[in-house]
């Protein structure tokens, strides 16, 4: 059976959107060039992870990009200036509630 997507989006800002698919529940998270496709509760991690800062440490760039995010992938790094960090944890911020209903909502319907 092919899956068909039924995209959804939910907060979009100048430098990216986040999405769910109304099929499957996974979440687009797109910013700049970078896209994740996240389940539930691995956005409210990775808002964590955005949020708080964890893992993120200084790296000095010519260019502002100034904070460095390490991956699970070896040798991928994110960068970020100030201000994109904001502005992506603004976005994550914006969709958070609606997350939380439509994770409320899908644990009504397994009952």
């Amino acid at each position: 059976m092919a899956h068909h997507h039924h995209f959804r989006t939910i907060a979009q800002n100048d430098l990216g959107y986040v999405g769910i698919c109304s099929s499957c529940g996974i979440l687009n998270v797109a910013f700049q060039n970078s896209l994740f496709c996240l389940t539930l509760d691995q956005f409210k991690a990775f808002a964590e992870i955005m949020h708080d800062r964890l893992d993120m440490r200084p790296f000095c760039t010519t260019h502002g990009k100034e904070l460095l995010l390490t991956t699970p992938m070896p040798n991928y790094f994110l960068l970020f200036t100030e201000d994109e960090l904001d502005l992506f944890c603004e976005l994550l911020t914006e969709v958070a509630p609606v997350l939380e209903a439509e994770r409320i909502l899908a644990l009504g319907s397994m009952n």
